[in-house]
């Protein structure tokens, strides 16, 4: 995945990305060179997407059916960081940084990881983003919703695409949008009003009438908090009824009526092995029962954890995202593609088992210095850390090669010095 090259704004290449040679400057370090990389004006955010976007395409070409898009929000904290001027206030006045918004595409059929689709920055002065139309500042997440399942049904990946939101979009007035504009979506759902069976009542009441119909089958083994359980799954159609509501300022909302919508309600219980309930999520989906039945929505949903791994990658493994010394949000965007994109290129080499892949998996573990459990020797934040160490040696390695590197640890740090 070819994202170490950025494309100028008329088209033409730009200087050389991270780990490559920069002409003349050949003492740059890996991490000069990202410096640079980030702060050229001539760099486009989507020609540092594009590669992720055709890495979506060749995926669904591998193994059609269908992708999941799944949305999420992370705030990154930057509180001593005071050189970076468009920092925005995010959960209180002290807690300064930017807002990040994620769409990652994940194959519906085993949860694996493919690459973003969509990645937005909000900063207190400017939304940065790979889309030609990122939102407003300061508009909702919700509201931002809408404008990403737009974006990326343009990209025509060859699949279809089922977006998945935790319940911060759960939300009447935009079920009805996402709905009209031909979007499929899943959403866990707090608890409301609906009416079921041509009564009014609440998702929970539905849930606990499917439980005691023994209308909740059991589907699969899980582990729930380190112990071992069972997830029973059942669905029921409801209809939302009710007119939606938004927010206009100073603690007052605004009613907006709208047409009855028919959802499926999914009812996902882990129990215990003695069958005491242990949590239940409640799920709303228009995806149609021929596309996927209740069990299948359900694994959906628990695959949307993966967008908070990645979260945690780029947080850590390495790249650890919020030290970062970029001055403000265009360049920390910049950076975040690339560190997306290795992202991607660790996930594609998990998907292979081949025995080359195998052992620059083990290599990547072996330059990462990290410890492991010994049933889980390769781990995806241990490899894209060994990615981070390679880069890094890749030119002193060719400006110097093996022998005379060891040449200078005989020199300076005999102790550490190869001996033969």
């Amino acid at each position: 995945m070819a994202l170490a090259k950025g494309f100028g704004r008329s088209g033409s290449r730009c200087a050389p990305g991270p780990g490559a040679s920069a002409g003349g400057i050949k003492t740059a370090s890996y991490s000069q060179k990202l410096w640079r990389f980030c702060r050229n004006p001539r760099v486009r955010e989507d020609a540092l997407i594009e590669p992720m976007h055709e890495a979506i395409r060749q995926e669904a070409g591998r193994d059609p059916g269908t992708l999941l898009a799944v949305h999420d929000w992370s705030t990154l904290s930057f509180g001593g960081h005071g050189s970076k001027a468009d920092r925005a206030t995010l959960t209180h006045d002290r807690d300064r940084g930017y807002d990040l918004a994620t769409v990652l595409m994940v194959r519906a059929s085993d949860g694996a990881p493919i690459a973003p689709a969509v990645v937005s920055l909000e900063a207190a002065d400017a939304v940065h983003g790979t889309r030609d139309d990122p939102h407003p500042i300061g508009m909702c997440h919700v509201d931002q919703v809408l404008g990403d399942m737009r974006y990326t049904r343009e990209q025509q990946f060859g699949s279809t695409v089922v977006h998945v939101i935790d319940r911060e979009a759960d939300s009447v007035n935009h079920w009805r949008q996402w709905s009209a504009d031909g979007h499929l979506v899943l959403v866990r759902a707090d608890d409301r009003v609906v009416r079921h069976r041509g009564e009014k009542t609440t998702l929970a009441e539905v849930a606990d009438r499917l439980r005691d119909e023994n209308a909740l089958k059991d589907t699969r083994g899980v582990r729930y908090r380190g112990r071992k359980a069972r997830q029973f799954v059942g669905e029921a159609e409801i209809v939302l009824f009710r007119p939606g509501r938004r927010n206009v300022g100073g603690g007052k909302q605004i009613s907006i009526p709208g047409a009855p919508l028919t959802l499926r309600l999914i009812v996902s219980e882990v129990r215990d092995l003695k069958g005491r309930l242990l949590a239940r999520w409640l799920l709303l989906s228009n995806v149609p029962a021929d596309l996927a039945d209740a069990a299948a929505i359900a694994l959906w949903y628990y695959f949307r954890w993966r967008i908070e791994g990645m979260h945690k990658l780029i947080k850590g493994a390495g790249w650890q995202l919020e030290s970062w010394l970029q001055r403000d949000g265009h360049r920390i965007l910049i950076k975040l593609l690339v560190a997306f994109g290795a992202c991607a290129s660790i996930w594609a080499l998990e998907r292979r088992d081949d025995a080359a892949s195998e052992g620059f998996k083990a290599l990547l573990m072996q330059l990462s210095g990290r410890q492991t459990k010994r049933h889980r020797a390769i781990t995806t934040g241990g490899m894209l850390a060994g990615l981070w160490v390679m880069q890094a040696a890749v030119e002193p390695l060719a400006r110097h090669g093996p022998d005379g590197l060891n040449s200078m640890l005989k020199s300076h740090m005999p102790l550490f010095a190869k001996t033969k």
